[in-house]
Parts: structure tokens; C-alpha cells; sequence
């Protein structure tokens, strides 16, 4: 047994009345703080690991039963900002220096309450903070190790609750209950579910009797209006953007062809961009097609959405190509006869003579795709290069040379 499996607690003042549903210990309860430090490690200390919730109901608990002479309201206090930043794995930084200003306290009453719940069993080292620089020498940084510390909670308190455990210290496990403590498990799990509204108002009491109405000219003025159903969807797609699953899916596959070839595009995300384009494929473009045409638009280089100016633009375009609504009035004809064929021989003879003089290039294939992945893994090589080639007046702030300095270490010579 570890030492605050027997001693006595010595406390002649009478505890406080303990909160709704805590548990208060008898003068009787074998307890005794944790006074070495050698005993308050996650590899020596007799409590077991514990997470969030039971680590605030063991805190109350040991401080309303009067456990520690020196515990009161600011360790619990210190307790409950500890628990809300536990991990998953009931880890827990101590982060001293912002700690003491959002508590309101000094440091040196922060680390008194800290102390506290070392000595009560729950707060043990995990991870012992240190002053040394832990980053290399002459980058011109500082940066300490960060103490650690692991939520438990002490056998008394198990014993007090009617717990059953399986194991002795850090890695012990809760197993089961107790006769006793299922009846207060029972009761704090009822507590908790019980809405935490005050008082309960009786309910009215309602009675589905007859109502007489009253004949007002031929009606009754209590009838209730009529309500007009209408089915709404909820979601109700333009016409030119509906498309089905196949349809949807061809939209993906040249979107992700597109993007990587118009740069405006990259910044919006391949479902948004698809939806975008539909309209545009519908027509019977490519997808060569579409990207020269995205190309030669003139937008901004990182427009804000680049979906909504696609959409813009096809809402434009079909605003000026839209035929007249009104029945009966119909577009005048362009003046003039038709080409006689003089000049339709004429450019014909002109559309050969520039065909001979600009050939029309030959479409330029695709590359592979290993060639495209190592142009990417070059230009990253040389981008990481030189990030880690700059200096330390080159960089705004003290972070970025730190990690300019991280990654040189990192980097193989």
C-alpha cells in the first residue's frame, strides 16, 4: 500500500455541507496528501488515470470533504480551467503564465493550488518542464520544454463513490460498481437527466368540450381559415444547371481537367466549378474548348469566387441572346441583298492564301503524367530551397525564423 492508503486525516473542523449529489467522507476516511514529490510522477504516484468529467466530480469531492487544509474554492477554480483544456488522453499543458492572468490570481497562488492538487492526488507529472533551450545553438531562439501534467483521481475517492478497480496506480481501470456505489451511480445519472429548469409549473388542465357558435349573417364567426397546401421542394435547381448523375460526374471529370489549366480557377473547389460549367458543356464544348475560352477572359487573378463569375457570365450572355418575349414582334431584317459570287470567290481565295501562309498548328498532346508530377516536385524542391535559404531580415516575425531554423535542422546536409 502507498502512503495514503492508511494514515488518518486530521481536521477538527467540522467539513461543509457538500453540494447536491457529492459525496462527503467521514473524519474517518484513510487519506493523506502526497507530500513527496518522488510520488506525485505518472510512473510512482498510487491514483489511477481519469478523464474530464469524473476529474471535476473527485475535485469537488476531496475539496467539500476538507481532504487538504490549504483546499478551498481557488483550487477548485484551478481544477475546473485544468479540465477544460484536458486531451483525449487526460494530458493537460500548465501553461503557467497565461493561466495565473485568466484566473485572476498571482503566480505564486496559482502554484500553491497546484501543489495542492498534487498532494491530493489529482494532478500527477507527466512531463517535468525544464528552462533549457530546446532549439539549436546560434539560431538566436528560445524555446523551454512545457510541463505536462496527467488528470487522476486517488484510491479514496474510488472507494468513497463504490467503485471496483481492477490494478494499482496510473494504469489502474474502473471495472464495475459496487452494491452502494450503483445506487449512487443510479442517482447521479437520474440528476443529470432531470432538466435544470427550476420549479415544474402544473400543467393546465384542457378539456375538449363542444364550443357553441354564434351565427353572424349566415356564419359562424369561429370558423377557422382554410390553409392551402403546397408542396414546395426544398432545393429547386435553374434549368440550365440541372443535370443527372452521369451528366454530374462528366461535369467533375472536366473541372478537374480545367482547373489546373486556367489559374483564376484553382482557388475554388472541383464541385463548385463543375456546377459552374454546366451550362458551358451543355452547349458541346470541350474541355479543351472551355479552358482556352476561361483563359483569355479578363477577371481578376484571384477573384473572390470563381464559380459566381462563371455563372455571371453565362447569365450575361444569355441576357443578350435572348429572344423577344412579346408574341408578334419579330426582328427587321438586315438591309441589303444577299453575297453575289464574286465575293464569295473572293474569300474563298483569301481564306486559302492565309491557310497556306498559317498552317493551323497541330494540337499539343497531353504529357504524361509522370512528367507533370516531377515539374511539381521540382518546383516545390526549389520553393522549399528558398525558404530555407533566407535570413533573418528577410523574415516579419520571430515565428517564421524559428521555423526557417526547424526546417534546417530537418533538412539532410
Amino acid at each position: 500500500m502507498m502512503q495514503h492508503a492508511r494514515a488518518l486525516v486530521h481536521d477538527v473542523s467540522v467539513p461543509p455541507r457538500p453540494p447536491h449529489a457529492q459525496h462527503r467522507t467521514s473524519q474517518a476516511t484513510p487519506f493523506s496528501p502526497v507530500r513527496e514529490h518522488a510520488d506525485q510522477a505518472v510512473g510512482t504516484t498510487a491514483s489511477r488515470r481519469i478523464r474530464r468529467p469524473d476529474f471535476l466530480r473527485a475535485a469537488t469531492w476531496a475539496i467539500t470533504a476538507r481532504l487538504h487544509p490549504k483546499a478551498g474554492a481557488t483550487t477548485l477554480r484551478v481544477a475546473q480551467d485544468l479540465a477544460t483544456r484536458l486531451n483525449a488522453d487526460g494530458h493537460v499543458a500548465y501553461c503557467r503564465d497565461t493561466m495565473f492572468r485568466r484566473l485572476g490570481i498571482s503566480r505564486r497562488t496559482l502554484e500553491r493550488h497546484i501543489a495542492v492538487l498534487r498532494e491530493l492526488g489529482l494532478l500527477v507529472w507527466a512531463v517535468h518542464g525544464s528552462r533549457a533551450n530546446t532549439r539549436p545553438a546560434g539560431s538566436g531562439a528560445w524555446a523551454g520544454t512545457a510541463t505536462i501534467y496527467a488528470a487522476v483521481v486517488p484510491r479514496v475517492w474510488d472507494e468513497a463513490v463504490g467503485h471496483r478497480v481492477s490494478g494499482h496506480g496510473y494504469h489502474a481501470r474502473h471495472i464495475g460498481f459496487t452494491d452502494r456505489g450503483r445506487e449512487l451511480a443510479i442517482a447521479e445519472a437520474r440528476r443529470r437527466a432531470r432538466p435544470s429548469t427550476g420549479r415544474r409549473d402544473t400543467p393546465s388542465c384542457k378539456t375538449n368540450h363542444q364550443r357553441r357558435t354564434a351565427e353572424v349573417e349566415g356564419r359562424k364567426n369561429n370558423t377557422g381559415r382554410t390553409r392551402r397546401t403546397r408542396l414546395r421542394r426544398r432545393h429547386e435547381v435553374p434549368e440550365p444547371y440541372r443535370a443527372s448523375p452521369t451528366q454530374a460526374a462528366d461535369a467533375i471529370s472536366l473541372a478537374a481537367w480545367v482547373r489546373p489549366r486556367v489559374p483564376w480557377t484553382q482557388g475554388e473547389s472541383l464541385r463548385r466549378l463543375a456546377f459552374a460549367l454546366r451550362p458551358w458543356i451543355a452547349t458541346g464544348l470541350s474541355a479543351a474548348d472551355l479552358a482556352a475560352d476561361l483563359s483569355v477572359w479578363r477577371v481578376p487573378q484571384r477573384p473572390a469566387s470563381p464559380a459566381g463569375t462563371i455563372m455571371a457570365r453565362w447569365h450575361e450572355l444569355a441576357d443578350q441572346d435572348q429572344p423577344p418575349t412579346e408574341p408578334g414582334i419579330h426582328t427587321p431584317a438586315a438591309p441589303g441583298g444577299p453575297p453575289n459570287r464574286a465575293f464569295l470567290d473572293a474569300m474563298d481565295a483569301l481564306s486559302d492564301r492565309l491557310r497556306s501562309l498559317c498552317p493551323p498548328a497541330a494540337p499539343e498532346p497531353d504529357p504524361p503524367g509522370f512528367v507533370i508530377r516531377n515539374k511539381i516536385l521540382a518546383s516545390l524542391a526549389e520553393a522549399d530551397r528558398a525558404h530555407r535559404a533566407r535570413t533573418a531580415e528577410q523574415c516579419a516575425t520571430l515565428a517564421e525564423w524559428e521555423s526557417i531554423c526547424a526546417a534546417r535542422e530537418r533538412a539532410p546536409w
